[in-house]
């Protein structure tokens, strides 16, 4: 069984709205509705689920109507990880999950698709980013981009992975580096428009990426 498990339990410290940001409208619609609408049309996937705050469930039309199952989110990303994570474990029989973030509405049905079907020869597909700019740190010390990258959601995992290995407590917020270095892993750099929601101004950004690649 395939399950899609959407991140929602997020407060938005950094966006300046009453409401938090994936919550907030793109044309017309949640930012969230846009992510659980590609879980839906993906054809790989059997399961769609949500760890959000209830009290929000109204902000959705798909989380208020019941259509998609919730689990009540926790108090930091990695806590509401490990709800959806125990929930899964405990009511299903999963052989591999995708963590998608509700802030991140570019995610589209064949590229879920594509991390479920890679699953069946790697351990795990991550979304990566190449760092364009040069890096900084405080010790002043010359560091190479070439040797980094950052990750993004959506993550596939095969689910005996996470089951095994996961700790809410673990000093990486990176799920990957709780897996063993001899994991099979595909690096997936070609999402490069692959925007997730910070700060209000990215609302103005998303919609015109949604609107771009929605007439492709």
């Amino acid at each position: 069984m395939n399950i899609a498990l959407i991140l929602s339990g997020g407060v938005g410290k950094r966006f300046a709205a009453n409401l938090p940001k994936q919550y907030n409208l793109i044309n017309g619609k949640p930012v969230i509705d846009y992510v659980i609408e590609a879980c839906i049309k993906s054809k790989l996937t059997d399961k769609t689920i949500v760890v959000c705050d209830p009290s929000c469930k109204q902000f959705s039309k798909y989380l208020e109507g019941g259509e998609i199952e919730t689990v009540i989110n926790g108090k930091e990303r990695y806590d509401s990880l490990n709800n959806g994570v125990e929930y899964i474990k405990e009511h299903y029989n999963c052989k591999n999950i995708c963590i998608l973030d509700a802030a991140a509405p570019l995610v589209y049905p064949d590229l879920i698709d594509d991390y479920f079907s890679k699953l069946e020869e790697y351990g795990c597909v991550i979304t990566c980013q190449k760092i364009t700019g040069e890096l900084g740190n405080f010790e002043y010390d010359i560091l190479s981009r070439d040797k980094f990258y950052m990750t993004q959601s959506p993550e596939a995992f095969n689910f005996e992975l996470i089951k095994t290995h996961f700790s809410p407590s673990f000093y990486s917020s990176e799920l990957a580096n709780q897996l063993p270095k001899s994991t099979k892993r595909y690096l997936n750099f070609d999402f490069n428009f692959n925007l997730k929601i910070t700060y209000d101004t990215d609302l103005v950004c998303a919609e015109a990426l949604l609107n771009h690649f929605g007439n492709k």
